[in-house]
């Protein structure tokens, strides 16, 4: 018995390799530079630095190019997004980046941090463990589009409720749109997000109006970046990574401490526990850059949803600004679907229901 045990030991933690060797040999790293050589600073502006190193999955410096579009007029960064693109680029790291560029690698399947400090600190903190886990973990939360139909839970210090059921279909890293179903007065509320920007359509309004990622389209302690969540990896990287095997309550979790990518984040930093063997969230603290607690998500109820999807079925989150108030997400389904890039868009938004299938 021992022996089959210590066997099929061998062969998870073999297979596990193999599956951290294979996802790096798909990661192709790009780094904002001034020089060509990779013992320098991290680059500045990511559309107008002189060239950039490439590096693959390993950390070995491949090769190093010019910036073509370095002395552009207008338009650099969604140049250099698609040039970039072109060389089998999945990551790319700079002190900054334009919106434009963002929105740019982005559509073209590329992810992006903004680090300082040396170039082979910054790929290896791409390549760290708690970054790999961190993007397992939102394939693991969700297929990379899809639809769900869920229901959102106010309740209040005295017990009094109020609830409403949203349908959401999300596409890529960067697109999610929300129909409300109920209550009877919300019935027809559509909402969109794309990357940091978000609006809410009324229909008796008749047009999309902007709304913010710290305001709540529902009130109650989720937030519209809770509602209209992203992958936690598009907006978020791992600073550092614990693994408290002496603390025998949290021996089976990881302890990943987030660092927002950009200021329009809702979040500066978030602290987020995962469970060692499913790679899912257990809890999350959201914190201010001072580190003060905003508010903590709890994650519940595993739930297969079906095409190999189990993730926890019950969110909530409980906030020491809001005490005695809680709110509760509650999925009923989760289902892979593909769209097209026209159902999130501002002129689409009335006619979010024609998806209901």
């Amino acid at each position: 018995m021992k022996k089959t045990l210590f066997l099929m030991w061998i062969l998870f933690s073999v297979g596990s390799v193999v599956a951290y060797a294979a996802g790096k040999e798909r990661v192709k790293i790009a780094v904002a530079s001034n020089s060509k050589e990779a013992a320098v600073p991290v680059g500045g502006k990511a559309d107008t630095c002189p060239c950039y190193l490439l590096f693959d999955g390993m950390g070995e410096l491949i090769e190093a190019v010019d910036n073509p579009y370095k002395d552009a007029e207008s338009g650099a960064g969604l140049q250099i997004a698609d040039f970039l693109a072109g060389k089998g680029v999945t990551v790319v790291i700079a002190e900054t980046f334009g919106r434009k560029m963002i929105e740019a690698m982005r559509s073209d399947g590329m992810d992006y941090f903004q680090l300082q400090g040396a170039v082979l600190d910054a790929v290896k903190t791409v390549l760290s463990p708690g970054n790999q886990i961190l993007m397992k973990l939102d394939r693991n939360l969700n297929p990379e589009s899809y639809e769900s139909y869920r229901k959102l839970i106010n309740i209040e210090p005295n017990g009094k409720k109020k609830e409403f059921v949203l349908f959401t279909v999300k596409k890529g890293a960067d697109k999610v749109a929300g129909l409300f179903l109920s209550p009877a007065s919300e019935k027809g509320r559509s909402t969109l997000r794309l990357d940091e920007n978000m609006w809410l359509y009324i229909p008796n309004i008749g047009k999309p109006v902007r709304i913010t990622s710290l305001q709540s389209v529902v009130g109650g302690v989720f937030n519209n970046s809770d509602i209209l969540r992203l992958d936690y990896a598009s907006e978020y990287f791992v600073e550092k990574m614990e693994e408290p095997n002496d603390i025998k309550e949290v021996s089976d979790q990881y302890i990943l401490h987030l660092k927002a990518k950009t200021k329009t984040v809702a979040y500066d930093k978030l602290k987020m526990w995962v469970d060692k063997e499913t790679i899912l969230p257990t809890k999350i603290e959201c914190l201010t850059e001072a580190l003060m607690l905003i508010k903590t998500i709890h994650y519940k109820k595993t739930e297969d949803f079906g095409d190999t999807l189990v993730r926890p079925s019950v969110i909530e989150t409980d906030s020491p600004l809001y005490k005695g108030y809680k709110s509760v997400m509650i999925f009923a389904k989760i289902k892979k679907r593909a769209f097209e890039d026209e159902v999130f868009t501002l002129t689409f938004m009335p006619n979010l229901e024609s998806l209901r299938q």
